[in-house]
């Protein structure tokens, strides 16, 4: 059976390609996962989002897939937070790994074929580790604690590739720490003797613990020998890491170790990225809490998974307010034409070759849109029937609208009330306004609409119009 084309944005060579599986039918994929020692941001989120995106599209397509996404549970920060904490550092990656799988869960992120953990795979490091001494790209070098193990940038002459970046422009930055034995600033530590005090397993070198880097490229290959299809990522991640991975398993494995690299852009916060460092971060359990899983699914494939997208009070309203109009949409659907399984409904091949074409959500939404204001406006059996197809990608690209419209859309309210601080009683006079607003703007009596914004806005009111729907929201940013 001959598959659907689909086309990605290769960050290896900077440009948009028709994607050639390994292996006929089937794509493998690996999606960098996260270092547990706190609670993820919703920047973190997204790049999960978007691995499920990438996922969701090729099963659409009809591949099958195996992906993998890996659990750091070894590392600098989590070691830190044990000691801030006066606990062990496996106290604190089991307490955030079990955090961090049922956000997924409730993010409805489909589950990968394999989750290794960095503290389950150490032979696989180590073997890799002993290949690469072997080859002479690596070395073990004293320091007070033990041996470290370095690998040498320079003999890998591709060095750069995938972040264009060349060793003259490197070497400026490069440093040696104290404590480091590194013969060049540019090596990196694929093995790390321990400190007092510090988790470690025995090697070769002593006792020590794993670089960052190493992890993945060491489970990639226990899962995928020959290789992946696909390696995605944010945009952070080029480099060093991921340009540290490329060099050490090509190095050890004498072929190319991801024939593909999709990087997400990131999440930013009034055009600054969010990241616990600059401390402007909102937590997944946060929004959650205040907005729940579908307006963020919904606010991350309202655009292209490469734009950058800005967080903020009014955005995430207008996509809650966009997800009420889409289950209310949903309910019409059904009452005009009658219960529906999506899985039955007819392809829509417009809207598919948008997916197809670099996983294109906002431009398949925008497709969507377009049909729910033709039934809107017509309202007709016709109409709606040219709609609900649309409930189909809904479910199974976008994991949202599998809900009973009624409960969720109480939901939305009710998130937003406890939000804001706000009554049912404030709520539904302003509500109320906007509605005689909406009809004094449809007669076009303009003057009188805008004094009804202009005394909302007097009062605290934030009022939002938009292309697809008009929302409010009150005064006080971020909530």
């Amino acid at each position: 059976m001959s598959l659907p084309k689909i086309m990605l944005t290769n960050t290896l060579g900077g440009k948009k390609e028709e994607f050639k599986a390994l292996h006929p039918g089937k794509v493998t994929l690996y999606a960098c996962g996260p270092t547990v020692y706190g609670k993820i941001h919703v920047g973190n989120a997204m790049a999960a989002l978007v691995s499920d995106l990438v996922t969701r599209v090729f099963r659409l397509a009809g591949y099958q897939v195996e992906w993998a996404s890996n659990i750091t549970d070894v590392d600098d920060k989590i070691i830190k937070a044990a000691n801030d904490e006066k606990v062990s550092a496996q106290e604190i990656a089991g307490r955030f790994t079990e955090i961090y799988l049922n956000e997924m869960k409730e993010l409805n992120v489909q589950s990968p074929t394999h989750r290794p953990k960095a503290t389950e795979s150490i032979p696989d490091m180590l073997s890799m580790i002993e290949a690469l001494i072997e080859k002479g790209f690596a070395y073990a070098a004293e320091t007070p604690f033990g041996k470290d193990v370095y690998f040498r940038v320079r003999k890998f002459k591709n060095y750069g590739k995938l972040s264009n970046k060349n060793l003259d422009e490197l070497q400026t930055g490069a440093r040696i720490e104290p404590g480091e034995s590194k013969e060049d600033g540019l090596d990196f530590a694929l093995w790390k003797a321990a400190k007092p005090g510090e988790p470690s397993w025995p090697s070769p070198w002593g006792e020590g613990r794993p670089g960052w880097h190493i992890e993945c490229s060491a489970m990639i290959h226990k899962h995928f020998p020959a290789g992946i299809d696909i390696h995605m990522g944010g945009l952070d991640l080029i480099f060093p890491h991921h340009e540290n991975e490329i060099a050490q398993s090509e190095a050890c494995l004498d072929h190319k170790f991801a024939r593909y690299w999709i990087h997400n852009n990131l999440l930013t916060i009034e055009r600054e990225k969010m990241s616990k460092s600059l401390g402007n971060i909102f937590t997944a359990e946060e929004f959650l809490k205040n907005y729940g899983a579908e307006v963020l699914r919904l606010f991350i494939y309202q655009h292209h998974y490469r734009s950058p997208i800005d967080f903020s009070e009014e955005n995430l309203c207008r996509t809650e307010a966009l997800l009420s109009k889409l289950y209310a949409a949903k309910k019409k659907a059904f009452e005009v034409l009658g219960s529906l399984n999506p899985q039955s409904l007819e392809k829509v091949p417009e809207i598919e070759t948008s997916l197809y074409d670099d996983f294109n959500t906002a431009k398949a939404l925008g497709i969507m849109m377009k049909n729910l204001r033709e039934a809107f406006k017509q309202n007709t059996a016709e109409s709606w029937k040219a709609w609900v197809p649309a409930l189909k990608y809904f479910s199974e690209v976008y994991g949202i609208l599998e809900k009973d419209p009624d409960s969720v859309i109480a939901e939305i309210h009710n998130r937003k009330l406890k939000r804001l601080g706000i009554t049912e009683a404030r709520a539904q006079e302003i509500e109320s306004k906007l509605e005689e607003r909406v009809r004094l703007r449809a007669q076009k009596d303009f003057a009188t609409a805008d004094k009804i914004r202009k005394e909302l806005e007097d009062s605290g009111v934030l009022v939002m119009d938009g292309a697809e729907n008009s929302t409010w929201s009150l005064k006080s940013g971020l909530s």
